[in-house]
């Protein structure tokens, strides 16, 4: 076996693992007495020893791994220390490698060949194991420190090479400028926004691909909204030669020095052309479905104007009619003729005061009225209708509601008629139970909660979420068993929704449902009598 094979390596750390770095030392000699003798002074440095018994022998070493010294002894047979120390000198990897000549002779002796050998030092014999150590660390510490830094080097080139990549290869256009607002850097992508070769970008001015009023434009916006330290961001429209016109989001943000003054900025390009498309398709969509709903809701007005005109004078001229000497029939006839004109006017209010509140026009009051008499005239409006059906109507405010409160009497009375003539449509059976309550919180604003409970045929789960929509019903076929355009509670909605308030609904099918709605009103004085 070549005395090459021979290995001293450093003690092992804990747990008998190999420390992270070490420094390999070659010692060259054809006696294995001081090849010994050298290892045994090395020994106390924990450096990992390899030993070569020739000059062939210390090639073969070289050529299969690095060393952070080399000790070559001068006098060798066949091939001597200068010879070997030269050959090691041609090889690349090894030409700065340290060498240290051990030899018997006189310093002057071998002067003159040391050092255009390669050699970095000599050692005579015999040797001072202080010294010899001393000289050894020295050159093994800078081996280990280079290699530190190699590694190191190598880490940065391969985050470099990542970063690169990644810039290159990102989506958006990335972009530096130096302190006076010149490009230092832009990737691919920036050029395929711009339209700016790479090439033609660098040293030049921010704007370089903006015409005149947009760089004016964003200069303005820049100095109006930037503020020292923040991201910047404005839109323009690039165009490239031969391509369509591209807008894009420009973003960028400083850099600063240790003052906290720019030494330069960094930002992006992003080509928002689909999402600008996408907005102004929305926007056009938007005010179309406006322009729209207005027209309809235009139309509905003006088309229940136009019939409620002549449908008043048709109520008008059937009450006038009824005041004549008739007989049993045509007084049947007439009387049947003015319900149906109520029915007619009531749906064209319905429709009226809908058109008004899809296009804002419906304002609510703001004065002061009496509960008492709002619930009464309900009771007194509706009592007929339950009573003809056999159906008991009751009303009863609770003692936390004031009696006098300020908004829109005309308002809750619509509403408040609306859930109770629809519990009277859909009850056959049983009873109708209205009941008002209040809650004043410390500002002295008071909540006002309007229920309504009926025995009726109830509302199924899935189409509780239909029934404020306009002209939905719960049952299609129930607009030909109970008549009705869909429009009342939908009005009750966006009516309580003006008031403050909101409406709500509990429902079980057979069983019956409670309406409810609410609204906010500063109170002013007393509490209503239960009725």
């Amino acid at each position: 076996m070549s005395m090459a094979t021979a290995f001293s390596r450093p003690a092992s750390g804990p747990g008998g693992a190999m420390p992270t770095l070490t420094a390999p030392i070659l010692i060259v000699d054809d006696n294995p007495s001081k090849r010994l003798a050298l290892k045994s002074v090395l020994a106390p440095l924990g450096y990992a020893v390899v030993e070569a018994e020739s000059g062939a022998d210390a090639l073969r070493c070289v050529l299969a791994e690095d060393f952070a010294v080399i000790l070559l002894d001068v006098r060798m047979p066949i091939m001597d220390g200068f010879e070997t120390a030269a050959m090691i000198r041609l090889r690349a990897e090894s030409e700065l490698t340290p060498i240290i000549f051990v030899t018997a002779q006189a310093s002057d002796e071998v002067m003159v060949d040391r050092y255009s050998s390669g050699a970095v030092d000599f050692i005579t014999a015999p040797v001072d194991p202080d010294e010899l150590r001393a000289k050894v660390s020295v050159l093994a510490n800078l081996y280990l420190m280079a290699n530190a830094n190699a590694a190191k080097a190598r880490e940065l080139q391969v985050t470099a090479d990542q970063l690169r990549f990644l810039t290159e290869a990102a989506p958006i256009g990335i972009f530096q400028l130096d302190v006076d607002g010149r490009y230092t850097y832009t990737n691919a992508r920036w050029s395929e926004i711009t339209g700016v070769p790479a090439a033609e970008a660098v040293g030049a001015e921010w704007h370089v691909m903006l015409d005149d009023p947009q760089r004016a434009s964003i200069r303005a916006d820049y100095q109006a909204t930037y503020a020292a330290g923040d991201e910047f961001s404005s839109r323009a429209v690039m165009v490239s030669n031969g391509a369509s016109p591209r807008i894009a989001m420009l973003t960028m943000r400083p850099v600063l020095d240790d003052a906290d003054r720019p030494s330069g900025w960094v930002g992006t390009v992003a080509d928002v052309t689909a999402e600008a498309e996408a907005e102004a398709a929305l926007v056009e969509a938007r005010d179309h479905a406006t322009q729209t709903s207005q027209l309809k809701s235009d139309f509905l007005a003006n088309m229940s104007h136009e019939i409620r005109t002549p449908m008043s004078g048709v109520i008008g001229w059937t009450e006038l009619l009824l005041d004549t000497d008739l007989d049993p029939d045509q007084r049947v006839f007439a009387q049947t003729l003015s319900r149906a004109g109520e029915a007619l006017l009531n749906v064209i209010n319905a429709i009226l005061d809908f058109s008004k509140i899809e296009s804002g026009q419906l304002d609510v009051e703001d004065v002061e009225f009496e509960l008492q008499t709002v619930v009464d005239d309900m009771v007194e409006l509706l009592g007929p209708s339950a009573e003809a059906k056999g159906l008991a109507l009751s009303a009863v405010i609770e003692e936390s509601t004031p009696g006098l409160l300020r908004g829109d009497e005309n308002r809750v009375r619509q509403v408040l008629t609306n859930l109770t003539g629809n519990a009277i449509k859909f009850t056959h059976s049983g009873e109708i139970a209205i009941r008002v309550t209040g809650v004043t919180d410390p500002a002295g604003d008071t909540v006002v909660r309007f229920e309504v409970r009926d025995t009726g045929v109830g509302i199924p789960p899935d189409k509780l979420g239909l029934i404020f929509e306009p002209f939905t019903q719960a049952d299609t076929s129930t607009t030909r068993k109970y008549g009705g355009t869909g429009l009342g509670l939908a009005i009750s909605k966006r009516l309580a929704g003006l008031m403050g308030g909101e409406v709500d609904v509990t429902s079980e099918v057979g069983v019956g449902s409670t309406f409810s709605f609410t609204i906010g009103v500063p109170h002013r004085a007393g509490r209503a009598e239960a009725s």
